[in-house]
């Protein structure tokens, strides 16, 4: 028969000597606990741990939610016959009675008399006033003899609840805060960015300007494709602002290669979805909604995931994990990708779904590099460094400006690369002279030689033919592909020994993930082939 425990009186301290020594054990729960957040699974580690000092057959637990939420478990080992149907239900009255009355329950099971259960509620705050804490969920522990009735161990699992309870309130308040930083890093609030007449007023962008103009109305998705540093992301939210279609969220994807992880970005998940949901997440497809989503290098999407984008075109709907609703969610929004990739190439080699591809690119939008703008440069220069210093009325003199727009540099890194080059010149002028608000070739630190990424001063050599000049640059090209060559065969072989999981070789390799991913794409290698070897 079931007994009701309110409070737990205060009983004689057990000796050190005494084998129910409790603190031995507590030391055992409380590594458990801490080994479980480093691995978002300290509700699960609890339970076991639980299960092996007080020789529980199972242990389960569930969050505090409405519908009673996901349940936690360990060792879910049940008695002779008693199918799981009946363990399921008995245990989910328990935990439900312990959460309606807020009190400790112990007794026997109903189907076996020799068995014995205890079920305790987890407080946010271990105090002794009920006023001062709110309860996040509740315990449960079934036995095969009666250890679950005997004070000893009820005193035990309740401060092993009490400190549960406490680290779950805890990483709740931690998820809301990493929540509100991961809200304020996707949406867009940088004043300073361009607007869209800014960023096509040149004549080489007249095309694409009267592209996104006629793509102003409606929700059309779109895709802007160019190489890394040519404004990509800058234009897309250029548009959006334009298009009076905000929040403005950005969504950086290839960050994760677990299905889970990138549907909880993208969709949320409920409480408890997974080990180490201990709150509820929107995810940022919600907070996009009635305005446009930046899905930022959309080609580094995994396949698995790639048809859960398909499905979301497709039909505006979805699910967040752990979601139960009958009925989905929707959103309305516009999608705008980005990527640096071979989109085309990587289509051909079933890297990216043609159909999504369609889905994504109603209306496709191709960057052109900066060398492709040359005669522009210059006043892309002028227009840079008087927008980031209001100050000073920035010029570049007749040389400063034949150097930026010289056809023998390459540009690699576009405008990126240009703005640096900038910020670098400013800060020379200023060291030089600081009432000349004149940019002149020597400030640049780039000749018509050298890379435009090169550092140190150009050489002070004679002036020499044009056709030296291209030969040099042809035998530094060589190198480069040389180079290039070698580096691609190192990170194949990390990528074989990793067995084609990108982090684990970024780590390998001690470069950040995202570099890793760019160089990959630039070197164009397929880490699926990798994947492939495993088995």
């Amino acid at each position: 028969m079931d007994v009701s425990v309110k409070m737990l009186s205060h009983r004689s301290a057990v000796s050190s000597s005494d084998p129910q020594n409790p603190w031995p054990r507590m030391r055992d729960v409380v590594t458990a606990v801490v080994t479980g957040l480093r691995s978002g699974r300290f509700i699960e580690e609890t339970l076991e741990s639980l299960c092996e000092q007080l020789g529980a057959s199972s242990a389960w637990s569930t969050l505090e939610t409405k519908g009673g939420g996901p349940m936690h478990r360990s060792r879910t080992a049940s008695f002779r016959g008693v199918s799981p149907a009946v363990l399921a239900l008995h245990v989910t009255e328990v935990l439900d009675r312990v959460q309606t009355e807020r009190e400790t329950v112990a007794g026997t099971v109903p189907y076996a008399p020799e068995g014995s259960f205890a079920a305790v509620p987890l407080w946010s705050d271990p105090t002794a006033s009920k006023k001062a804490r709110n309860l996040v969920g509740a315990m449960y522990l079934e036995f095969p003899g009666d250890q679950g009735t005997r004070s000893d161990n009820l005193e035990f699992i309740e401060s092993v609840g009490s400190l549960l309870g406490g680290v779950i309130a805890q990483q709740t308040l931690i998820e809301a805060t990493k929540e509100d930083l991961r809200v304020e890093r996707a949406t867009d609030r940088n004043d300073h960015y361009l607007g869209l007449d800014q960023l096509l007023s040149s004549e080489s962008m007249g095309a694409i300007r009267d592209e996104l103009r006629a793509a102003m109305v409606g929700n059309a998705s779109i895709m802007i494709l160019g190489e890394s540093g040519t404004g990509k992301t800058q234009l897309a939210t250029a548009f959006a602002r334009a298009s009076n279609q905000e929040p403005i969220v950005r969504a950086t994807l290839g960050l994760a290669d677990d299905l889970n992880t990138i549907t909880s970005e993208l969709f949320g998940h409920e409480r408890g979805a997974f080990s180490g949901a201990v709150s509820k997440r929107k995810g940022l497809v919600e907070y996009a909604n009635g305005g446009t989503l930046i899905l930022d290098e959309v080609l580094n999407l995994p396949s698995n995931a790639q048809q859960l984008l398909l499905d979301f075109t497709q039909f505006g709907s979805y699910r967040p994990l752990g979601y139960q609703g009958r009925e989905p969610k929707s959103a309305e929004l516009r999608l705008i990708s980005v990527t640096n990739g071979d989109m085309q190439q990587a289509i051909a080699d079933a890297r990216f779904r043609q159909d999504l591809y369609y889905r994504l690119a109603t209306l496709p939008i191709v960057l052109p590099p900066l060398r492709e703008r040359r005669p522009e440069i210059p006043k892309m220069a002028i227009g840079y460094l008087n927008r980031t210093d209001g100050h000073t009325d920035w010029e570049l003199d007749r040389d400063a400006s034949e150097l930026l727009a010289s056809p023998y540099l390459e540009w690699a890194g576009n405008i990126r690369e240009l703005e640096a080059v900038l910020e670098r010149a400013r800060n020379r002028a200023r060291a030089i002279n600081p009432n000349d608000p004149v940019i002149e070739a020597r400030h640049l630190d780039i000749g018509e030689g050298q890379p435009s990424g090169a550092s140190g001063p150009a050489p002070a050599t004679p002036p020499v033919e044009s056709d030296d000049i291209r030969g040099r640059w042809q035998q530094l090209s060589e190198q480069k592909g040389n180079l290039d060559a070698i580096e691609k065969a190192i990170i194949e072989d990390a990528l074989a020994a990793c067995e084609g999981i990108v982090a684990r070789a970024a780590r390998t390799l001690s470069v950040p993930r995202t570099g890793l991913i760019s160089r990959m794409a630039t070197l164009e290698i397929d880490p699926e082939k990798f994947k492939q070897r495993r088995g």
